[in-house]
C-alpha cells in the first residue's frame, strides 16, 4: 500500500481528528464579526455569497474580520433542501429581528456585530467597529478534538453567557438540480457545517469549560476554520470571538 492510501485510510478512520493542537487568544479589542445568512434555494444569494468568498484573501481575516456564512432552511421547500441549512440559523436570524437588531427576515441578510447591516447592497464597505475590550477569550485545542475555552470578563459576571463553536468549510461546490438556483455550480467558503452551544457559568469573573469539535467528516472539506464566540443566552450578538484556520 502507498504511503499516500495509508494516509487516507487513517484519515477516514479517525473522522474528524485531523486538527492540530494550537491556542487562540483574542486580542484587545472585539474582531468584527460578518454574518451572512443565505440559501441554496435563493437566488438572489450567489452574488453575495461571490462577494464573502472573496474575503478568504483579506489580509483582515481572522485578525480583525471574521466572516461567517449560515445557510437558512426557510427556502428549502421551493424544491431544494441546502444540504448546509440548519433551522438553528433560522432562529438565529429570527431572533435578531425580535430583538429589533435586524429590520427583516430575508436573503442575503447581512449583520455586523450583532446589528443588521444593508450597505452590501449599495456596496459599501463593511462598517468599522466601535473599540470595545469586553474581555479575553483563549481556546486550547488540542489534536484529539477537544477545546479548552477560558473567558476573562472585564464586567460584571454575575450571569450565565453561553459559547459557540462553529466548524467552517471552503471550497465547497453544490450541483444544483431543482429550485431557483437550478443548473448552477454554487461555491461556498465561510460556510458553516457544524456547530455547538453550551451554557457556561462564571467563577471569579472567569468563564471555563471543555468541549469537544463537532465532527464534519460527513463534508468533503480539507480547507476548515474553526470559529469560537461568547454571546449572552438571550442575545446572540457576539461578545468576544476568535477564529483560526484548523
Amino acid at each position: 500500500m502507498k504511503v499516500s492510501s495509508i494516509f487516507l485510510c487513517t484519515a477516514l478512520l479517525l473522522g474528524n481528528t485531523l486538527v492540530q493542537a494550537k491556542t487562540l487568544v483574542s486580542g484587545e479589542q472585539r474582531p468584527i464579526m460578518l454574518e451572512l445568512y443565505t440559501s441554496q434555494g435563493c437566488s438572489s444569494c450567489p452574488p453575495a455569497e461571490k462577494w464573502i468568498n472573496k474575503l478568504t484573501n483579506d489580509p483582515r481575516l481572522w485578525k480583525s474580520l471574521i466572516p461567517i456564512n449560515f445557510h437558512v432552511d426557510y427556502w428549502d421547500y421551493l424544491g431544494w433542501p441546502d444540504p448546509f441549512a440548519n433551522n438553528a440559523f433560522s432562529k438565529r436570524q429570527r431572533l435578531y429581528k425580535q430583538l429589533g437588531h435586524t429590520e427583516y427576515v430575508a436573503t442575503p441578510g447581512f449583520v455586523v456585530d450583532g446589528q443588521g447591516w444593508n450597505g452590501w447592497f449599495s456596496r459599501h464597505a463593511i462598517p468599522k467597529k466601535q473599540q470595545t475590550s469586553p474581555g479575553k477569550l483563549t481556546v486550547n485545542l488540542a489534536d484529539d478534538d477537544s477545546a479548552e475555552i477560558a473567558y476573562m470578563s472585564t464586567k460584571s459576571a454575575d450571569k450565565p453567557l453561553s459559547v459557540t463553536i462553529a466548524i467552517l468549510g471552503f471550497d465547497q461546490n453544490t450541483v444544483i438540480k431543482r429550485g431557483e438556483n437550478r443548473g448552477h455550480v454554487l461555491k461556498h467558503d465561510f460556510v458553516v457545517l457544524k456547530h455547538i452551544t453550551k451554557k457556561v457559568h462564571s467563577k471569579n469573573f472567569t468563564y471555563k469549560t471543555k468541549l469537544t469539535l463537532p465532527d464534519t467528516s460527513e463534508f468533503d472539506s480539507s480547507k476548515r476554520a474553526v470559529v469560537v464566540w461568547i454571546s449572552d443566552n438571550i442575545n446572540p450578538s457576539p461578545i468576544q470571538v476568535v477564529a483560526d484556520w484548523l
